[in-house]
């Protein structure tokens, strides 16, 4: 019987990742449609460079990023980089608008968001409560009175981290994921980087370093989320793809 992973620090992201890239760096962890794919020692320098914008953009360990975007590279990046940096990845359904998307920004308490440019516009249908700044990738919006519009090249910094990468404990928090299929609002879900580690891991015994996975689930979802992360500790690799 399968007893699931120990609460080591290898279930923390930069623990898990900087090995693989340091120990096989040109090995192929990821692989985007038309081709474009990231080696182990890509992802970490792409993770660290939206870590270090973060930082800069106020963001601090502990602190929610709230993230809006459709499957690719921009949302693995941020995912990556703000965990990096000991903050806390929230995304947010594309679906969402309305009195949803509204309760969701509220309940979040992120006063940074990472959000695409044709969902930018929704933001004016809806009270955004803490949100401050909003980076926009994937074009230019028009952003309601109060919400401070920043470009893409803010999260995509060159220069060197200047501090120590925080490193946080297996138990502490790594995302906030909020649910489908309830009744009322989405219930926001509260999980560690232990509890992410264990459920994309455990049985799963029957898959190795060799293997690819197909991650056609979206990353603001559990489901995606577990598809990435369990073949990022086993060593093997993903195929990401916007939908099934």
């Amino acid at each position: 019987m399968n007893s699931g992973p120990k609460p080591d620090g290898l279930s923390v992201l930069g623990p898990a990742l900087r090995p693989r890239a340091h120990e096989t760096p040109d090995r192929e962890f990821i692989r985007f449609p038309h081709g474009t794919a990231w080696s182990f020692a890509e992802t970490l320098a792409e993770a660290e460079r939206c870590a270090a914008g973060l930082h800069r953009l106020g963001v601090a360990p502990g602190d929610r990023v709230l993230v809006w975007l459709p499957n690719g590279p921009d949302i693995l990046r941020v995912w990556f980089g703000a965990n990096l940096l000991g903050a806390v990845y929230v995304p947010v359904n594309t679906a969402y608008r309305g009195r949803l998307l509204e309760y969701v920004i509220g309940n979040a308490d992120a006063a940074v968001a990472v959000v695409h440019a044709d969902l930018a516009p929704r933001l004016s249908e809806v009270r955004t409560g803490p949100l401050r700044r909003v980076v926009i990738l994937g074009g230019e919006a028009d952003l309601p009175a109060g919400l401070e519009a920043i470009g893409p090249d803010s999260l995509d910094a060159r220069s060197p981290h200047s501090e120590p990468w925080p490193t946080p404990s297996p138990w502490d928090l790594q995302s906030i994921v909020y649910t489908s299929g309830t009744t009322g609002p989405s219930k926001g879900v509260l999980s560690s980087y232990f509890h992410l580690a264990s459920m994309a891991l455990c049985g799963r015994d029957m898959v190795t370093a060799e293997d690819r996975r197909l991650v056609n689930l979206p990353l603001f979802h559990a489901g995606g989320m577990l598809g990435v992360y369990g073949m990022l500790l086993k060593g093997g690799s993903v195929a990401l793809v916007d939908s099934f």
